[in-house]
C-alpha cells in the first residue's frame, strides 16, 4: 500500500524539485536586475536631496529598500524555501 503513495507522489515531488530550481533561477536574475534598479534609485535620492526635494528623496529611498536584496527577493525566497519544504516532506513519506 505504502508503494502505492509513493508511486502517485513522485511526479508531484520531480515537478515541484523542476519548478524550485527554476524559481530559484529567476530569483538570481531578478535579483541583480533588481539590485542596479535600486542603485538607480539611490543615485536619484542622493540627486532630491541635494535639489531640496526632500518627499521625493524619502520616496526614492523607500523605493530602494524595496528593490534591494532585503525587500521583494526575501519574499521570493521565503515562497521558494516553503516550497522546498512541502517537497522534503513529499519525498521523506
Amino acid at each position: 500500500m505504502r508503494w502505492i503513495i509513493k508511486i502517485i507522489l513522485f511526479p508531484i515531488s520531480l515537478l515541484l524539485s523542476i519548478f524550485t530550481a527554476f524559481l530559484t533561477f529567476l530569483l538570481g536574475v531578478g535579483t541583480t536586475i533588481l539590485y542596479f534598479l535600486m542603485l538607480i534609485c539611490i543615485i536619484a535620492a542622493i540627486g532630491s536631496f541635494m535639489q531640496k526635494e526632500v518627499s521625493l528623496g524619502i520616496e526614492a529611498l523607500v523605493l530602494g529598500f524595496l528593490l534591494s536584496p532585503y525587500g521583494i527577493p526575501m519574499v521570493g525566497a521565503a515562497i521558494i524555501a516553503f516550497l522546498k519544504g512541502i517537497n522534503e516532506a513529499i519525498k521523506s513519506i
